[in-house]
């Protein structure tokens, strides 16, 4: 019975992977955007940055010179402040917005959102992670198809190539979970808005969509699940595109410290109350992961299963265009997420089981 619940679930992942790349919109250079942008970068604890592409990507922008403005917003005293600095300096359109003050039991990114709204008058307005490294051609793409098409679009990134196995752990993410599943429409409040939450892209949007939004009335962590709900509200529809190599996810270097993030993105996640959004991506992992888990159990039906992951990981390579190394060391990426949410369970879920939500 598991093992034909895991080639159902399977199956249907492959089927809405392979309709979302197929009706998606991918990023394209030859994209011409003459309008104004804006892109606002909320950065929290648990935000990082990676100066050098910023700065090398951001250097080269020359279309959109006296059109372009990025608001980074900075909740407290952030570590890598003084990074931003720099890149403030040397590139004058950045613009640096630090709180370190806020209202007590407001949660900080849609707050700090609601503080600079009155600043925000370009024609296409985008919100985005402080992780994903644009390039000239994402910003002119993107805001072609939003002044097209006036819908909110939502850009899941690439990957960034740094070294084999942490590309490949960096891949088996909520984002992928997410393009698995959000062709799914009449479960998009239940599954797609948790996924949203704890997944990594840009938010792009007419300037009349943010104006609208009120952000003084929300007051959960994640701005994308908040958008999301809003939207659905309103009968407003966002599209999924894809970033291509226009916009790319960084990650650390170093393994150890890409294993830390993990287990310390587990607590994160639970403190912050996205259940939904977690569990979601658990039984998406454990998917993955059945042929190694259940083997022995389940031989004909693990085989099976390992099969049907292959085809599914070889349209994801088309979606996210991802190494054949990398693609290799799936199984391992799996273990190392798994793993981590092993330690953090046995270690700290204990403690934190009672926490309450950070104010």
């Amino acid at each position: 019975m598991l093992g034909l619940l895991a080639l159902g679930l399977t199956s249907l992942m492959i089927y809405t992977l392979v309709k979302n790349a197929l009706i998606g919109i991918q990023l394209n250079a030859e994209d011409k955007f003459t309008g104004t942008m804006e892109l606002i970068i909320p950065i929290t604890s648990r935000s990082e940055f990676y100066l050098e592409p910023w700065i090398k990507n951001l250097s080269a922008i020359t279309s959109l010179s006296g059109h372009l403005r990025i608001h980074i917003l900075i909740d407290g005293h952030h570590p890598a402040v003084n990074a931003w600095q720099e890149l403030h300096q040397k590139l004058p359109y950045v613009e640096l917005h630090s709180f370190l003050m806020r209202p007590l039991g407001r949660e900080a990114v849609p707050w700090m959102i609601e503080q600079i709204a009155p600043k925000i008058k370009g024609d296409v307005v985008v919100i985005g992670d402080a992780e994903l490294v644009p390039t000239e051609h994402a910003f002119m793409s993107l805001g072609h198809l939003v002044t097209q098409k006036q819908k909110a679009f939502f850009v899941l990134p690439q990957t960034h190539r740094q070294n084999v196995l942490g590309e490949a752990i960096a891949a088996v993410n909520p984002t992928l979970a997410l393009a698995s599943i959000y062709g799914f429409r009449r479960l998009r409040r239940n599954v797609s808005h948790p996924l949203v939450s704890i997944a990594q892209g840009w938010m792009g949007m007419p300037l009349s969509y943010f104006q609208s939004f009120d952000f003084s009335k929300v007051n959960i962590p994640s701005w994308k699940e908040a958008l999301a709900k809003g939207w659905d509200l309103e009968n407003k529809t966002y599209i999924l595109a894809f970033g291509e190599k226009h916009l790319l996810r960084y990650y650390p270097e170093e393994i150890k410290i890409q294993l830390y993030q993990l287990k310390t993105y587990w607590a994160e996640l639970w403190l912050k109350g996205e259940r939904t959004g977690l569990v979601l991506f658990l039984v998406t992992l454990l998917i993955w992961s059945f042929p190694l888990f259940f083997f022995i159990w389940h031989p004909l039906w693990s085989i099976a299963s390992f099969l049907l992951l292959i085809l599914y990981r070889f349209f994801s390579k088309i979606v996210f265009q991802e190494s054949w190394p990398a693609m290799m060391l799936h199984p391992l990426a799996c273990l190392a997420w798994i793993g981590t949410f092993v330690w953090w369970s046995l270690t700290g879920l204990k403690s934190k089981y009672s926490s309450r939500r950070p104010a």
